[in-house]
């Protein structure tokens, strides 16, 4: 059994470590029963930890004591087990996120590393900064950055997807920084397992911290994540509850019946609910947002439930630390979206695929052409809200559609998407886990307008997970209309083939796109927008832009060459905003330059200008 305070760590939490937890185990409560499978980890003494869903429909977990990350399929074969390069015993591989460049991302408690590995095993390290830190649980922020505790360095630090670090000390000493989540008011939320306090950390750096309220009796808060109608929730080891905290600062606590029970890891479910792991009364437990506690026991005694997630079956995942086994619990009421050449599965949560979204096209034009839409997922891009679709070539796709959690704003989902093209079709959106549905249609002939239904699902009084902020990402449906096209201008031609950077999408090495927003909502707000390139998708003629968070891309922009029609390039692009922004598209090779706009506060209409640069 891997030993915490044998390796002098205090709470080596990540999702993995804690099982050393010398709590003594109390009379438990009767439990209830599910159905629960187990499957076991080739390599002998492994000691899995932390898990995650992948970006491939797989789980993917670290093996602590093995020095290896794992992959796990949904029917239960660990089909890999890949090598951190290092000592064994020193390298201590722990927490693990899906980061928003598609690859796995984990902390290294003894090596002060922080580890990127690629789905097919290429490991790059990152050295911790403050030395001996101890780096314990990661998350993907809100700002498509890597954040994560250091426990012993008592400081969050942040990590871009190329490497870079910045640090934040915690201002109160020694407080053991140990959980960490991104919040839905787009701010960082830590426990402070020593300081017994939760921490908040905007991504500018600035630290607020609050006292828990049984922080007299030492609760040792642990994991903490965002969960229902927009609140935190935490364990508490000491404590023996689990603790919600709102972004207001409003606490409760529920205690776990089982006594001493060591509530390690905390996660939401798929089902509407959070699944935490009793790593010392060796159970599983479920609680609703209204606090009720059920708990199932695992069927191997004295395993040692540690990380847990929830899977992209639709099931609940968790590991098991002295058993070396990966358990599965199938969770009531849970029917995830199941992707498929026609079928986009869509996240409310991290790997549910709640949203089920299908389409099909009718045209009269080119002879009359009907079908179903292919899917494009973009889940291996770090983007879980939205996805592509496409009519007549994979290279072009037509439709950028979103689902956004708004149960913090308007107890509602919205249903976003935008469309560059004017084929007749209808999009289906399927909530998988209640069965409702939503159809949207656009009529032949007619470029389709964006539609930004802000009404589009109730959201369960039993409790959804909140989104962030939706106001400006998505905004609020306005008035259709915007600047449209502006005249376009000589400028002096690069004289280079451009490339995609973090605020530039270069298509076919020949256009370069910037995009720049400005809008009142949220207190104001500006900046550049952010590229994601798709070529890795087989998309190469066009790309996406996010305004306020990697995860809900606000623009599908394409440059298409029509040459051999017109004599032009033609720029189309979608928006499912109504922020205000300005597009700007240059020919590199001829340095002529086109300019499109939308007016703040508008729907953001599609643009399919086919007569935007001259091909020369």
């Amino acid at each position: 059994m891997f030993e915490v305070a044998a390796r002098n760590r205090v709470f080596a939490l990540a999702i993995a470590a804690i099982a050393a937890i010398a709590a003594s185990k109390g009379a438990a409560a009767p439990a209830a029963t599910i159905p629960i499978t187990e499957f076991p980890v080739p390599t002998a003494g492994a000691g899995p930890g932390g898990i995650v869903a992948g970006p491939d429909g797989d789980l993917w977990f670290t093996e602590i004591e093995a020095n290896k990350i794992a992959r796990i399929t949904a029917a239960g074969a660990v089909v890999d087990e890949l090598p951190v390069p290092g000592s064994l015993i020193t390298e201590l591989p722990a927490g693990i996120v899906l980061g928003p460049d598609g690859n796995l991302w984990f902390t290294e408690l003894e090596s002060n590393l922080v580890g990127r590995m690629t789905p097919a095993g290429v490991v790059t390290r990152f050295q911790v900064p403050t030395p001996n830190s101890a780096p314990t649980d990661i998350v993907v922020g809100p700002d498509g950055n890597l954040w994560l505790t250091e426990n012993a360095g008592n400081r969050i630090a942040r990590i871009t997807p190329a490497g870079a670090f910045k640090e934040f000390p915690v201002p109160t000493a020694g407080s053991g920084p140990t959980g960490i989540a991104a919040g839905p008011d787009g701010n960082l939320w830590f426990t402070e397992s020593a300081a017994n306090k939760i921490g908040r950390l905007s991504i500018q750096g600035t630290f607020h911290e609050v006292d828990l309220p049984d922080a007299g009796s030492d609760p040792e808060p642990a994991k903490i994540v965002a969960g229902p109608d927009g609140s935190l929730w935490f364990t508490e080891i000491g404590g023996n509850n689990i603790g919600r905290v709102t972004p207001a600062g409003v606490f409760a606590e529920f205690p776990t019946p089982t006594a001493n029970a060591g509530g390690a890891i905390i996660a939401p479910g798929p089902d509407g609910n959070l699944w935490f792991t009793e790593i010392s009364a060796n159970q599983i437990g479920k609680i609703t947002p209204a606090g009720v506690i059920t708990e199932f026991p695992v069927p191997t005694a004295d395993s040692s439930p540690a990380g847990i997630t929830a899977g992209p079956d639709g099931n609940v995942w968790f590991t098991e630390l002295n058993g070396n086994l990966i358990g599965r619990v199938a969770v009531a009421g849970s029917s995830a979206c199941a992707a498929g050449p026609a079928t986009l599965c869509i996240d409310d949560q991290p790997g549910d695929k709640r949203w089920q979204i299908t389409a099909s096209y009718k045209t009269s034009e080119g002879g009359g052409l009907a079908g179903n839409a292919q899917a494009i997922s973009l889940s291996t891009l770090g983007v879980s809200e939205g996805g592509l679709l496409w009519f007549f070539d994979a290279a072009n796709p037509e439709m950028l559609v979103k689902v956004i959690n708004a149960c913090a704003l308007n107890q509602r989902f919205w249903v976003f998407y935008s469309a560059t093209t004017n084929v007749g079709f209808t999009v289906e959106v399927k909530d998988t886990r209640t069965g409702r549905t939503k159809s949207y249609q656009n009529r032949d002939g007619v470029p389709a307008p964006p539609v930004q239904d802000s009404a589009a699902f109730a959201c369960s009084p039993q409790g959804d997970l909140a989104g962030g902020a939706a106001s400006a990402a998505g905004g609020a449906t306005g008035s259709a209309g915007g600047v449209g096209p502006m005249l376009d201008a000589a400028v002096p031609a690069a004289g280079s083939a451009c490339a995609t950077t973090a605020t530039t999408l270069c298509i076919d090495q020949r256009f370069m796109i910037a995009v720049n927003y400005k809008t009142v909502e949220g207190g104001g707000r500006a900046g550049a927008g952010q590229a994601i390139g798709l070529t890795s998708l087989g998309v190469a003629q066009g790309g996406l832009f996010w305004f306020f968070g990697m995860s809900n891309p606000e623009m599908l922009i394409k440059v298409i060459d029509g040459c051999s029609l017109n004599g032009h390039y033609w720029v189309f692009y979608a928006a499912g905003t109504n922020a205000g922004f300005t597009v700007t598209v240059t020919d590199r090779q001829t340095g002529r330059q086109r300019t499109y706009g939308n007016a703040d506060g508008t729907a953001a209409p599609p643009e399919q200008d086919t007569s935007a640069l001259p091909c020369q």
